[in-house]
């Protein structure tokens, strides 16, 4: 069972399930997406908290954030996550100087997310740069999403996403040395502005300004790292998110249209065609898209 409070497309969910097997195994906690402000007091000591025996993982959106560990100080900017156990000598808040953070994290509980994040900590520290682009970080987008869309359920639901996203960490840390293109900091900073802002009327100019470039060497930089331009990445995310829409939801084409940037619906569906291979309605209606429950264009 969860209980949350939404707003504004934000929220957190708390999870409580009676069968204490599950929890003793791997569940969910809590998850959320939030946004803090400028003045905001948000603040956790890692050492006074009540929720001990809990396993956070929390990835930056936007803004900057900082965590103190065992008297190391990290400033977690987009594109970076942190991965901590409670009890444990932490501390994470939003400092003065800030803008604003916003994030999206999942609690988990249980001996099976124990080893996750002890192994995590092992091999790689528990501040991690994530591309907002991996599998990991879609997952938890994918996993809040049906959260708010109240798709889980029962304990047996909530416990299953709790294992995938625990061997989604263990397949990020296990491939992270293999990665040699990370990408860097500014064009992280893109994406997770385009993920979370793709519903509004972007130009490749509003993209620019989020990295720091020059729009031309922007351009240059985005393309060397992702093989793409940041229209086509905007219009993948776009087009993924809509499909999204068409198979869990009952909105209009043309409602859609609008909830994922586009102002004019009958445009929305030739990018929609061109990227699918078939119009928004038809994809909706195909036999295929009902054997499916998230659409990956590459």
């Amino acid at each position: 069972m969860s209980v949350n409070r939404r707003e504004e497309g934000y929220g957190v969910y708390g999870f409580h399930f009676y069968d204490a097997l599950f929890n003793e195994m791997a569940n969910i906690l809590l998850l959320g997406k939030d946004k803090k402000v400028p003045g905001t007091i948000y603040d956790w000591y890692g050492m006074q908290r009540e929720d001990v025996g809990t396993y956070v993982f929390q990835y930056t959106l936007s803004g900057t954030g900082q965590i103190q560990i065992e008297g190391t100080n990290y400033t977690l900017e987009p594109g970076e996550a942190f991965m901590v156990e409670i009890p444990s000598d932490h501390r994470y808040y939003l400092p003065k100087h800030s803008d604003g953070w916003e994030f999206i994290f999942i609690t988990l509980i249980g001996s099976k997310a124990a080893e996750c994040w002890r192994f995590a900590k092992a091999q790689s520290g528990s501040v991690l740069k994530i591309s907002p682009d991996s599998k990991l970080i879609h997952l938890l987008f994918r996993i809040y999403q049906d959260t708010a869309d109240q798709k889980i359920t029962d304990v047996y639901h909530a416990s299953a996403n709790a294992y995938e996203f625990m061997m989604e960490v263990y397949r990020f840390i296990r491939n992270i040395e293999k990665s040699p293109n990370d990408l860097s900091f500014q064009i992280a900073k893109t994406l997770s502005y385009i993920q979370t802002q793709y519903a509004d009327p972007l130009t490749l100019n509003d993209i620019a300004a989020v990295s720091g470039y020059s729009r031309y060497y922007f351009l240059k930089q985005f393309q060397k790292e992702l093989h793409m331009t940041p229209i086509q990445y905007l219009t993948k995310i776009r087009v993924q998110k809509a499909a999204d829409l068409l198979l869990a939801t009952t909105y209009s084409v043309n409602e859609i249209a609008v909830k994922v940037g586009y102002a004019n619906a009958n445009y929305f569906n030739k990018v929609f065609r061109k990227a699918v291979g078939m119009s928004a309605g038809k994809f909706r209606r195909s036999k295929d898209a009902s054997k499916i429950d998230h659409l990956i264009i590459d």
